[in-house]
Formats: C-alpha cells, structure tokens, sequence
C-alpha cells in the first residue's frame, strides 16, 4: 500500500468504518511509514476533541416551519418581471444576430442599377427620335437649334460610351 491510499484509509480507520481485510494491510503500512502514523495519531486527537464537545440542543422558535414554509411557497412562484427579465436577456442578442443577418441579405441582394440603352429609354418616355430631330430643326432661333444638337450628341457619345463599358 502506498502513502496516498492511506491517507484516504486513515480517517475510516479511525471511525471504525473500515473492512477488516483492508485494516490489517493499512496496519502494515502504518508500521513501516512514520507520516501515516503520525497522521492517524493527529486523526485521533481531533476525534476526541470533537466527541468532548457538547452542543447545545436548541429548539426552534416558535412557528417557525410554518413561517419557513410560507416563505418557501412565496418565494417559489417567479415574479412577472423576472420572467420578463429572463426572456429579455435571451431575446436581444437573438434579435439582434437575426436583425443583422437580414440587414446583410438586404444589402448584397440589392439589384445592380440597370443601364438602359438610348432606344429603351426612349421607348420607356414615350418618344421617339424622330419627333426629337423634329423639335430640334423647328427651333426658330439658330442658336436653340445648335445647342439641342450639341447636346444630343453628347447624350448620343454618353450612351456609346456606356454600353461599351
């Protein structure tokens, strides 16, 4: 047997609560180990200074389970607000996780901005190019007539532009 085996042993020993068989062999290890010995001299002590004590038998007071059991039945139902507490606590950090997940989604499930070509847009308008030249060449000034044509054919270059990229 070795030491850490007795030092478990030891107090069961001294209570009397240990098997015969286990006995004898930690009997022969508190004869060639002088620590365990000690230990069980020191177990000893303390449990003769435990059985000199004497503790007072006290009764309780009056009424006194009827009031523990009132307490304990009181204080067993949980308050509305600590349910509400409890739920509180679970339910943000969900709602938040969620919230952010659907924030996201949103976010990269946006459609790309659509580029319509010139003829769509004006299909979508409702005009057409001829009517368009028309208004442009029955400008009664020259200089209107030179402006919508300058910017007609930078909306014309833009939209080139566009559709190559």
């Amino acid at each position: 047997m070795n030491c850490h085996r007795a030092e478990k042993l030891i107090s069961r020993l001294v209570d009397g609560r240990l098997e015969a068989g286990t006995a004898a062999g930690l009997e022969e290890h508190l004869k060639v180990c002088p620590a365990c010995a000690q230990l069980r001299v020191d177990y000893r002590k303390m449990k003769s200074l435990m059985s000199d004590l004497r503790f007072p038998e006290t009764e309780p007071l009056p009424y006194f389970e009827q009031r523990l059991r009132a307490r304990l039945k009181a204080e067993s139902r949980p308050s509305l607000w600590a349910v509400v507490e409890r739920w509180y606590a679970a339910a943000v950090p969900v709602f938040l996780v969620v919230a952010m997940i659907l924030v996201g989604i949103l976010f990269l499930a946006q459609p790309a901005e659509v580029q319509l070509s010139q003829s769509e847009m004006l299909l979508f308008q409702e005009q057409s190019s001829l009517t368009e030249a028309r208004a442009i060449f029955d400008a009664q000034k020259p200089e209107d007539r030179q402006l919508q044509l300058l910017f007609a054919g930078l909306d014309s270059q833009e939209a080139v532009r566009r559709g190559k990229q």
